[in-house]
């Protein structure tokens, strides 16, 4: 057995809904898993796929009409043959990139505190090294000076997840063009999770546009259509990368799944056609964040402030809890599961992170049941305070 899978804690998001998964009145605001079906395209095309028979073996790199849709849509800079590959998920891409980029224990990879628990278990199950930037100092944001005291000769690769899950925090286009003139004279390579881009809030400009040609060559993009077009199930993520990266990932993508599965494919063609379903999915969320963001400005509780994203990454200190015997105390008296935030990291342990793509109701029964509980706890915040 592979001692360093063994070594991994396995204790995911969804161990917190399963706190509450046999009570009828649970609330649960864990799972970033927007709560609205697929695109009737996206079902119907699948179907068609069935009923075609179209259901062989395709590209190892992906449909050639879904490449290029992708591109044509997200990432016009790219190359549909040479600069695209289709995977199981965005998950699956991250996975096949540190992959690709790994080679010893002495590889450094650095992540940006919070951040998605599977870019560290994954970089530890491939062997490399993490280096954690935390940014509880720094607006939860990256900056120069912070990559500078981390840098090494061994650096080989630093992720940027923007949105970010947990906060939501994204970079203005000066703080990126800060971040690409220190890049720019670096040696690692950028990887840029953006799976929440469809939830970013307007004027949003991705690295992706501003990048040159040379810098180019050493960034790659990850992202899927599980949360922009609801279709977690259907495994359809993707990654852009320069030409000879994309020919390592090929080689990658067809010892683990050979290819991705061709109905799912043509379901996402089916979902890109659709122009209103994903604007109207990230207006409604949005204003669950927004909803969510003035009931706690209401309440004096304090929270990370951003206008992208689907979450609340919201502070427990002031009621002298930390994040994880806050989520317990939901469950065991609201039944409303949450995420503590030391799953995004060992600094943020007095958070807890709130999914707001829920329906509006279960959002709403969640303020009042937070109303309720700062007013349990108002004389002992007052106290201390």
């Amino acid at each position: 057995m592979n001692k360093r899978l063994l070594g991994i804690n396995f204790k995911p998001v969804r161990y917190y809904s399963s706190l509450i998964k046999n009570d009828p009145e649970k609330i649960d605001l864990t799972v970033g898993e927007g709560h609205f079906a697929s695109p009737f395209n996206a079902k119907l095309k699948a179907f068609e796929a069935l009923l075609k028979d179209n259901t062989k073996y395709t590209l190892v790199e992906g449909n050639s009409a879904l490449r290029e849709k992708i591109i044509e849509i997200y990432y016009p800079m790219y190359d549909k043959d040479k600069e695209i590959i289709i995977t199981n998920g965005s998950t699956h891409g991250i996975f096949l990139v540190l992959s690709s980029l790994i080679n010893s224990i002495n590889d450094e990879i650095i992540i940006i505190g919070p951040y998605y628990p599977a870019y560290y278990n994954t970089i530890y199950l491939l062997g490399g090294k993490v280096k954690i930037i935390d940014t509880d100092k720094t607006n939860f944001k990256l900056t120069v000076e912070k990559l500078k005291e981390v840098v090494s000769n061994s650096t080989i690769a630093l992720i940027i997840n923007e949105p970010s899950n947990p906060t939501g925090v994204i970079y203005t286009e000066e703080e990126k063009n800060i971040l690409l003139e220190y890049l720019k004279k670096q040696h690692f390579y950028v990887i840029v999770d953006e799976i929440y881009r469809a939830y970013a809030e307007d004027g949003f400009i991705s690295f992706s546009s501003i990048i040159d040609e040379e810098i180019k060559k050493r960034f790659i993009f990850i992202n899927s259509l599980s949360k922009s077009h609801m279709m977690t199930g259907y495994r359809i993520g993707f990654v852009l990368s320069n030409k000879s990266i994309n020919n390592e990932l090929k080689k990658l993508n067809y010892l683990s799944v050979s290819s991705i599965a061709t109905i799912m494919q043509e379901a996402a063609l089916g979902a890109l056609s659709e122009e209103t379903f994903a604007p109207f999915v990230k207006k409604y969320y949005q204003e669950n964040l927004q909803l969510v963001h003035d009931s706690l400005n209401y309440l004096q509780v304090k929270y990370v402030p951003t206008n992208s994203g689907y979450y609340v990454f919201m502070d427990t200190s002031s009621f002298f809890m930390t994040g994880d015997e806050f989520c317990r105390y939901f469950c065991e008296n609201y039944k409303i599961a949450l995420v503590p935030g030391h799953i995004f990291g060992e600094n943020y342990r007095y958070y807890v992170r709130i999914s707001c793509c829920r329906d509006t109701k279960d959002l709403m029964y969640f303020i009042d049941k937070m109303t309720n509980f700062v007013d349990k706890n108002h004389k002992k915040r007052k106290y201390h305070l």
